[in-house]
């Protein structure tokens, strides 16, 4: 996998892209974090159970 130094060597619409599909990956990535961590609290505290959710 190339480095980051790599991608500003690429033209303006290229580098875009790639800064584009970065965001991306890293947006979809917080989203997850942050719904893992609502089930977790969920759990923890008692206000919803997973286990509902998996049977339906």
């Amino acid at each position: 996998m190339p480095d980051l130094s790599a991608v500003t060597r690429l033209p303006k619409p290229l580098k875009a892209m790639v800064y584009l599909v970065m965001l991306a990956v890293l947006t979809v990535a917080g989203i997850g974090a942050l719904l893992a961590s609502i089930v977790i609290v969920g759990q923890l505290t008692g206000s919803f159970d997973i286990a509902t959710f998996i049977a339906r």
